[in-house]
């Protein structure tokens, strides 16, 4: 396997020709699964790619996808003109307990296979859910008793909470973020699949279905997310909800206790802080860098912490990926405190070069991970369907949450039909290059019209894109301005929750098409020019 040089001569990896998956993600999951397992050590060098393509028997392009991919996750690292390695500071692996600190006997608490974080009477320290008999009977009455001076304060903190850009409108204009491309929705097809699943349903869906959701449309999810995003979980982990905000709230009113600490990303969504609120918890801002959520930070600055709400392939709204290592650091601190994390990944499908990076619940052996997705940037926002993927241990507990379905069974039937049948993934497809081609065509007319005044972000997935501003240019009288001119933007220092260290503007593509893009950045040159000279436009 290794030479004396640190160089692998060999992978030792086999790939099935006949298996239905790729064979790039065999490889990918080959090669990952042996950093993982410590088999191939940081910093080892890699065969090169013709050499992997010819012991392999696969082409030289097969090979080249799977390692890009492995790059892009932080596994490897690749230099121009030189050869690729394992990354060389991987962190702590999960499972490897021998290189851990040895932790002090009080925080060694154990989980108890009802995973209790109703933390009363009989409840374990170290557990992270009530029991199904619990949910959500007398106790938890008795923490709705205590709710009332917090409830109070939440509404104060909720009426504060920035909402972002200015809607000028029903119609979406450039740049409203979070708007998708629903001019290359397949409309028609989504109506004929609604009207045939109508026509032939049964008493059951009529009668309202299943609390946790129609099955076939959960089983038609576990097998999308496993393939598309690397999540483990089978059909019973996968629980329907009316989108990704009643998914937090259901998962925050079970985990928190009336003023426990959430850590949530700083800047971040102001749906998160919304819903930490209104489940009577209190929203911990930790800043995000390059490298995504600093886990040193979120430890430093809320240690008691059993909460963290993260985006950790696509950070909104500065679009940077969670590293490798601060991946597994937050694992590691989840398993070692028994707390929870709730991974949104709201729209990393929209991966415009290669595969989506892997989910962060795939690299959860501990069962700290609540996943959680949606439908509404995929398919259309009016849909209002999400899903949580819950570890197999919290089955029973969400299950017992649950008093009736939380959206119309026949509209999570047809949906399962779409996923089954294949549109859904070709839909997908097509979108992923008009993204691409749509977020380039906005770089584009950024730095024709706006330069030297902003900064925009690479943007690699989904659509939108951060921009900074020059100094010393309020975002925020730039987004007054542009909203004037019938131009919408989102300003960065709204999405502050604690001190605002930048200055910049948030654009939505998916909206817009590329011949569109000009018209909207000339007009935000003029508003940016008036920021610049504090005037407004003539009337």
């Amino acid at each position: 396997m290794k030479t004396s040089h640190g160089v692998a001569s060999s992978l030792l990896l086999r790939l099935d020709s006949r298996s239905p998956t790729p064979l790039h993600e065999q490889l990918f999951e080959g090669i990952r699964a042996r950093i993982l397992a410590g088999a191939l050590a940081p910093g080892l060098r890699l065969p090169s790619s013709r050499q992997l393509a010819t012991e392999l028997e696969v082409a030289r392009s097969t090979v080249l996808q799977a390692l890009d991919a492995l790059t892009a996750e932080g596994y490897l690292v690749a230099r121009a003109g030189s050869c690729t390695r394992v990354a060389p500071e991987l962190p702590i692996l999960a499972g490897d307990r021998s290189r851990e600190p040895a932790l002090p006997a009080a925080s060694r608490t154990s989980l108890t296979g009802e995973r209790d974080l109703g933390r009363g009477p009989g409840a374990s320290r170290g557990s992270r859910f009530p029991t199904a008999a619990q949910t959500p009977g007398s106790g938890a009455r008795r923490q709705g008793a205590s709710r009332g001076p917090r409830l109070a304060a939440s509404v104060r903190a909720l009426k504060s909470t920035p909402v972002g850009a200015p809607r000028l409108g029903a119609a979406p204009r450039a740049f409203r973020p979070g708007v998708p491309a629903l001019d290359l929705f397949p409309t028609a097809l989504w109506a004929r699949t609604v009207s045939r699943v109508h026509a032939r349903a049964s008493t059951g869906l009529l009668d309202g279905g299943d609390p946790s959701g129609h099955a076939p449309l959960r089983e038609a999810i576990a097998t999308h997310v496993s393939v598309s995003r690397g999540v483990r979980c089978s059909p019973e982990q996968v629980f329907i909800t009316a989108g990704t905000q009643q998914a937090f709230d259901e998962v925050l009113r079970l985990a928190l206790n009336p003023g426990d600490p959430v850590w949530v990303e700083d800047p971040g969504y102001p749906g998160v802080r919304r819903a930490v609120l209104s489940a009577g918890g209190r929203p911990m801002p930790i800043p995000v860098d390059g490298d995504g959520l600093d886990v040193g930070a979120g430890l430093t600055r809320a240690p008691r912490t059993r909460v963290a709400l993260v985006a950790p392939s696509h950070q909104y709204p500065l679009g940077v990926t969670l590293s490798l290592a601060r991946r597994m650091a937050l694992l590691q601190w989840a398993e070692r405190t028994r707390s929870l994390i709730i991974e949104d990944d709201y729209d990393s499908e929209f991966r415009h070069r290669g595969r989506p990076l892997t989910a962060l619940q795939g690299l959860d052996d501990a069962g700290c991970v609540v996943y959680v997705g949606t439908f509404s940037k995929s398919m259309f926002p009016g849909l209002r369907l999400g899903f949580l993927v819950v570890p197999p241990s919290l089955v029973d507990v969400f299950s017992a949450s649950r008093a009736a379905a939380p959206a119309s069974t026949l509209e999570q039937a047809a949906l399962a039909v779409f996923l089954a049948e294949g549109h859904f993934a070709r839909h997908l497809r097509r979108m992923r290059a008009a993204y691409r081609e749509r977020g380039e065509a906005l770089l584009e007319a950024l730095n024709a019209d706006c330069s030297g005044l902003l900064t925009p972000r690479p943007c690699d997935t989904a659509m939108q894109v951060c921009a900074s501003l020059a100094t010393p240019l309020s975002d925020l009288r730039v987004r007054d301005e542009a909203a004037r001119r019938g131009v919408e933007v989102a300003a960065l220092s709204d999405y502050f929750l604690g001190r605002r260290r930048e200055s910049g503007l948030i654009f939505g593509f998916g909206g817009v098409r590329p011949e569109g893009m000009r018209a909207g950045t000339r007009t935000l040159a003029q508003a940016l020019e008036a920021a610049r000279r504090g005037r407004r436009p003539s009337r």
